[in-house]
């Protein structure tokens, strides 16, 4: 009569060696322990966006106060911008690859 091991990790499958089972329940304990170690990492990266896009919001307001503070003592203030812009032209801008995120 031929031997067949059983494991509680994989219920209704068979294996022919009791190697062969316990191979099978370290490679899924493995995968389960990858799954969760990404699983980690992209909660951790998600709080870091997060943490950035709190940052880059304290900074605007802060911009805010100092410019309105700016134009209430000195009436206006020009900024000429040098940075890059999300689109390439306004056409890109209102009809680009962005245009049907509006909708």
């Amino acid at each position: 009569m031929k031997q067949v091991f059983v494991s509680d990790l994989f219920p209704g499958k068979t294996f022919e060696s009791e190697e062969a089972c316990l191979e099978a329940e370290k490679e899924h304990e493995q995968k389960l322990a990858l799954e969760k170690a990404k699983k980690e990492e992209r909660k951790q990266r998600a709080e870091e966006v997060e943490q950035a896009f709190k940052d880059a919001d304290e900074a605007y307001k802060v911009a805010r106060e100092k410019l309105n503070e700016f134009v209430k003592d000195y009436g206006n203030f020009h900024k000429t911008y040098t940075g890059t812009l999300p689109a390439k032209s306004l056409y890109d801008l209102f009809f680009g690859d962005n245009f049907f995120k509006f909708f």
